[in-house]
Formats: C-alpha cells, structure tokens, sequence
C-alpha cells in the first residue's frame, strides 16, 4: 500500500486485523477519529512493516487495539495537531524506540499547506523528507477508472456516523 491519502475515517486511516508481511510505505493518514492506526489480531509472523507515512490528527488517540510485536515500524512522522503530546500506546517515543519500534521515526509537524481545508500538499521545508517520504501528486488521490465508477463513487451517500453508546456500569 503506497501513495496514498486517507483522511476523515472513523476507525483507523490504516487498520489490519489478519495479514502476512504487508507493506503500508508513503502514505499519508489524517483525521481519523477513532485510533489514527488500528491492529487488532496479533499472528505468529510479521503482520506487517509501515515506513516512511506520515500520521496527522486532532484528536482520539495514534494507536487503537494490540500493538504487541510481529510489526516492522520505522522512518514515520507522526503529529497531533491538537497541540497534545504524541502518545505511543501510553509511551513516548523515545520510549518506544527503546523497545525496538519506530526507529528512524519523529514527531513533527509535517508542514502541509492547508490540512483543516484538507490541502495536504507539503512545504518545501517539511521534515517529512528526513524520514524518507517520497511527495506524491494528491491531486491524483481518490477514485480512477471507467467515468461511470467515478460518477457512482461521487454520487454516494453515506449516513452520520454512529458510535455505540457506552456500556452500562457493572452491578455488584
């Protein structure tokens, strides 16, 4: 997976529940609202390897479900736009570095023209470069094809978001 622009989800812009030695290189994610990246099944091998993305939010959390091993994770910039401190799953980064994850990696705002108009053109001063991304022409982002499966993919509508309501306390 690479190349693209994936922004306004509610669950993770990047989420894997099974998989086997994925790739998700060059990417840009924002605006997630509930967990930025998601990982939900832990498997004997290596579920996946993310480098070089870049992670943009303003709120809910970076990482949401299991983030134990059996992932590659490096050369990403990551920022919360809200002005909260990165948290990795309740660590700092350099914590997380410790513990063999995001190597390379650094938190930063990442210098987009126009991220709350969703213009995610970069600066040429972005210190996305210094973790290997790669610009690409988002112009090009979305859905490509015959002009009927462009025209159906405009024409769709999609229902307000809906979160489940909070369970009820527990009875003693």
């Amino acid at each position: 997976m690479e190349n693209n622009l994936v922004y306004n989800t509610k669950t993770g812009g990047f989420h894997q529940h099974y998989g086997r030695e994925n790739i998700i290189r060059n990417n840009i994610f924002a605006f997630s609202i509930e967990g930025q990246v998601q990982r939900t099944r832990v498997e004997e091998h290596l579920s996946f390897t993310f480098e070089n993305n870049i992670v943009y939010w303003n709120g809910g959390t970076l990482f949401s479900g299991n983030w134990q091993d059996k992932i590659v994770m490096r050369n990403n910039l990551y920022w919360d736009a809200s002005g909260n401190p990165v948290s990795f799953a309740g660590l700092t980064l350099p914590q997380r570095q410790e513990k063999g994850q995001d190597s390379g990696s650094i938190v930063a705002d990442p210098g987009f023209i126009d991220p709350a108009h969703y213009d995610f053109r970069l600066r040429a001063d972005t210190p996305a470069l210094q973790v290997g991304f790669q610009p690409f022409d988002i112009s090009q982002a979305g859905v490509y094809g015959e002009l009927e499966w462009i025209k159906l993919a405009a024409e769709a509508a999609y229902p307000p978001i809906e979160f489940a309501p909070s369970p009820p306390p527990l009875e003693k």
